[in-house]
């Protein structure tokens, strides 16, 4: 009985508490994304980037955009200058969020910086195309 009590309190805590789960390579994050049914997200960024720095800071430490995510998606962070970038992965500015199927298809990709609503929104229509 104790257990199932930790353990709920442990669940709710995190959904009151949430926070987005990174993997640090592209090939886990595939593998998890499939056995898992979520989609990947990989943000492509650089140091020294206002935006990149307002959506890992803000935007994405919101609970409701960590809630959906982590439900949903599997988090990639790729610096353009220190990560090998695979070469369909274009970027010509950062940040730049691109949404892929756990087969590497890509589903959506945006560029640019979004407030939590805007994110949100973004999310649930990716969660759509999968």
């Amino acid at each position: 009985m104790i257990k199932k009590i930790i353990l709920i309190a442990t669940f709710m805590s995190s959904i009151l508490l949430a926070e987005m789960n990174w993997i640090p390579d592209l090939e886990d994050a595939y593998d998890v994304a499939e056995k898992e049914n979520k989609i990947v997200m990989v943000m492509l960024s650089q140091e020294g980037c206002p935006g990149c720095e307002y959506m890992t800071d803000v935007v994405l430490k919101d609970d409701d955009v960590a809630k959906i995510f982590n439900r949903n998606f599997i988090a990639v962070y790729l610096d353009i200058h220190e990560d090998q970038v695979p070469l369909e992965l274009k970027h010509f500015g950062t940040p730049t969020f691109y949404f892929l199927k756990a087969d590497e298809t890509i589903l959506d990709v945006t560029r640019g910086t979004k407030n939590e609503l805007d994110f949100l929104d973004k999310l649930e229509n990716v969660k759509t195309l999968k």
